[in-house]
């Protein structure tokens, strides 16, 4: 019988680590740009996306895989905040990138990737006034992600060194 891994699977690990990329690159391209850079802004929008893809194998491994455990298991409460921690994070995995596109299309535009004049068909018409809101919340959201990121490396460096549990480690 196998032994069971103490990390997790290397799709896992991999669409994690790539997911950290691409969230940088969303930060560092929309801080770049803005409606004079419209080359700058496809990136963004590349990289939003690509956060968007990796999303899938990572929710699908969630919902059919457990994952490598804690050691030493932590109590019930951290348990209980880190369920509550990864919800937050992949709900904004999903919705941040979902707001962008609809921003952009709700402004009368397509988002347009950085090569061959590709864009994705427009998923509603033209709002003005949904583009405005959308764009806040889209906006707000991202600066409440911040936080959480934030917040999930700090929690993964208090797992490393303070409490000497695995967690980082299954990430690796």
């Amino acid at each position: 019988m196998k032994q069971p891994s103490n990390r997790y699977s290397a799709l896992v690990r991999w669409t994690h680590w790539l997911t950290v990329l691409a969230v940088v690159a969303a930060y560092v391209f929309v801080n770049l740009g803005d409606d004079e850079a419209p080359a700058i802004m496809r990136w963004h929008y590349l990289a939003g996306l690509a956060v968007l893809a990796l999303l899938i194998p990572r929710i699908l491994s969630r919902l059919t895989t457990r994952p490598p455990p804690i050691v030493p298991a932590p109590g019930r409460m951290v348990a209980l905040i880190a369920r509550v921690s990864h919800f937050a994070l992949f709900a904004f995995l999903l919705v941040q990138p979902v707001l962008g596109i609809l921003q952009v299309n709700y402004g009368g535009e397509l988002v347009s990737l950085p090569w061959g004049g590709w864009s994705l068909p427009a998923l509603v018409a033209p709002d003005h006034a949904a583009h405005e809101w959308v764009g806040e919340l889209h906006e707000t959201l991202g600066e409440i992600f911040y936080w959480v990121i934030g917040a999930h490396l700090a929690a993964s460096l208090w797992h490393h060194f303070i409490r000497h549990d695995n967690t980082l480690r299954r990430m690796v």
